[in-house]
C-alpha cells in the first residue's frame, strides 16, 4: 500500500467516526459517502473530490476536472494528484460540507 492510499484510509477513518461518513465504492475505486452520495475517492494515486466550481482544487499544478475514461469527464468532480496529499484532508472536509448541502 502507497503512503497516498494510506491518507485516504486515515482521511477515511477519521470522517467515517466523525461524520457518519460510510466507505464504498465508485468505478472500481474505494470512496467515502454521506448517504448514498459520494463526495471523495481514491483513484489511481490521486483523490477525487465531488466539489463547487469556485472551490479552487481545479487551480491547483496538475489538478484538474475528473476523467475516469478517455473522453468521460465528470462535471463537479476534481482529480488531486499526491503531490497535493497535505491538501487532501481539508478537501475531503470541503466536500462532504458541499455534498451535504446538496442534500438539504
Amino acid at each position: 500500500m502507497s503512503e497516498f492510499e494510506q491518507k485516504y484510509i486515515e482521511i477515511g477513518d477519521q470522517l467515517v467516526t466523525s461524520d457518519a461518513v460510510v466507505k464504498g465504492s465508485m468505478f472500481g475505486a474505494k470512496c467515502l459517502k454521506i448517504g448514498k452520495k459520494a463526495f471523495a475517492m481514491y483513484h489511481r494515486g490521486s483523490m477525487v473530490f465531488k466539489l463547487p466550481t469556485d472551490n479552487g482544487a481545479a487551480a491547483l499544478e496538475g489538478a484538474g476536472m475528473f476523467e475516469p475514461a478517455p473522453g468521460k469527464k465528470m462535471n463537479g468532480w476534481i482529480q488531486v494528484p499526491p503531490q497535493h496529499a497535505d491538501k487532501w484532508e481539508a478537501l475531503s472536509s470541503d466536500a462532504l460540507n458541499y455534498v451535504r448541502s446538496l442534500n438539504e
